[in-house]
């Protein structure tokens, strides 16, 4: 029986932001890149959904700018509106306090009194010259235990570092991310990007289309056909072979893994192994106004949560309509109760936008969205022990996501690492090498 085949330098499976963003990098290489995306549309887990005007992301985004990500979208062209959250509360025992997001801003809160102030700006002075790469093996939780000692302001940091890094798992995650997220804030804004994130998908794809990449979507790669330790295609549900000269994964580490040899290759295993991928229960409501406009912004102090309604500053609702994502942080090793998440959830919108559910248009609740592949953990050495872009014994065989390489978090990660795969197919010079044969097989 006769399989149909065709050719192409470069497979990359996912049209996520990192898979997009690899092809932008191969195919202005001159290289034939060929991405094949499952769903329906492109974005992953970035990817935007509109209901009558109102913009929904899958889960709590926020763009984190002054890394590798506003690098990369910079470098590819991609250009976007956005807006800056600038009207931020903390609520402790119920009571809900300003507390602006900015170093003179935490001088002058009444959360912190004068002593606290006073430990603030010694921590703050000591990040300044702090390291982050040297905290790499130190969790977060040490870090402060060390740095921390007033209780006030060690309870503002905690909610500040479940909100960063996604997690209450803190004495998990490496103080690397933390200290190096901080210090970043410090100095550079979080965008809230209008449109939704989709507008950053829609961007890349122009880009990588402008450089010649095609896109196929609505297709599902069954598997990657490796032989002789190299990968030389892949195989789609309906039994076509895709053959290339290099293959670029650029999905979930457990999609990564069950794509090549069915799961059980042992050196993806060894790969995806331990790694610990941090969910968030996340609720997201589309209001016809927005009860309180003056407090848009609320970090829960009290509890692992957060809330923000992002349409304040940013265009995904309808004029005068309001967009609030609220989401709490999870700790990976002990699930909890998702309907107990909800109500917690809730609760949060009643206390920060009390008539919330008699302005109420469309609601999202995602109960266990993924915010990022894997938890750069101190146990692994933080950012450098996640998972390089080669994948070692398979040597056309490349890696991109969040939870790929040594650079970044959250986008910063997914963009640094496509880039990075792009980068070493180029150097590795699989399109130059001898081409597969492209003629049917039986």
């Amino acid at each position: 029986m006769e399989t149909r085949s065709w050719q192409t330098d470069v497979v990359v499976i996912g049209g996520g932001m990192a898979g997009l963003t690899a092809a932008c990098y191969l195919a202005r290489a001159q290289m034939e890149v060929t991405i094949i995306e499952k769903a329906s549309y492109l974005g992953g887990r970035a990817a935007t959904q509109d209901f009558d005007g109102f913009r929904f992301n899958r889960g709590g985004h926020a763009l984190y700018t002054g890394g590798a990500a506003s690098r990369i979208l910079e470098e590819l062209g991609v250009s976007y509106e956005y807006g800056i959250p600038k009207r931020t509360f903390v609520m402790q025992g119920g009571k809900l306090s300003p507390f602006p997001a900015d170093p003179l801003g935490f001088l002058r809160t009444n959360v912190l009194n004068a002593i606290d102030k006073l430990a603030l700006v010694r921590l703050l002075v000591a990040l300044g010259a702090a390291k982050p790469q040297a905290l790499a093996k130190t969790s977060v939780q040490g870090w402060l235990d060390q740095n921390v000692r007033r209780p006030q302001l060690r309870r503002l940091m905690t909610g500040l570092a479940r909100t960063f890094v996604y997690s209450t798992a803190l004495d998990l995650v490496s103080a690397e991310l933390f200290v190096e997220k901080l210090q970043r804030a410090l100095r550079h804004p979080v965008h809230y990007v209008d449109g939704g994130w989709g507008t950053l998908v829609d961007g890349l794809r122009v880009a990588a289309e402008r450089a010649g990449a095609r896109i196929v979507s609505n297709v599902r790669v069954e598997s990657v056909e490796i032989g002789d330790g190299h990968a030389r295609g892949v195989r789609l549900r309906d039994g076509s072979l895709v053959r290339a000269s290099a293959v670029v994964v650029a999905t979930s580490p457990r999609d990564a893994a069950k794509l090549v040899d069915g799961g059980e290759h042992p050196v993806m295993c060894q790969i995806v192994e331990g790694l610990i991928p941090a969910r968030i229960a996340c609720l997201d409501v589309a209001l016809e106004r927005l009860p309180v406009p003056d407090r848009p912004v609320v970090q829960d102090l009290d509890g692992p949560r957060f809330i923000s309604a992002q349409s304040v500053y940013s265009r995904v609702a309808p004029e005068g309509a309001a967009l609030i994502i609220s989401f709490k942080q999870l700790d990976p090793r002990y699930p909890g109760d998702p309907h107990e998440d909800e109500r917690d959830l809730e609760d949060l919108l009643e206390a920060a936008q009390p008539g919330w559910r008699g302005a109420l248009v469309k609601r999202q609740y995602l109960p266990r969205i993924e915010a990022v592949g894997t938890l750069p953990t101190a146990r692994e050495g933080g950012f450098a022990g996640r998972p390089g872009p080669r994948v070692p014994g398979l040597d056309n065989l490349y890696l991109a996501g969040d939870w790929v390489g040594a650079e970044g978090f959250l986008a910063d990660a997914s963009l640094a690492s496509a880039q990075r795969a792009a980068e070493l197919v180029g150097e590795d010079g699989w399109p130059s090498r001898r081409k597969v044969a492209t003629s049917s097989v039986s």
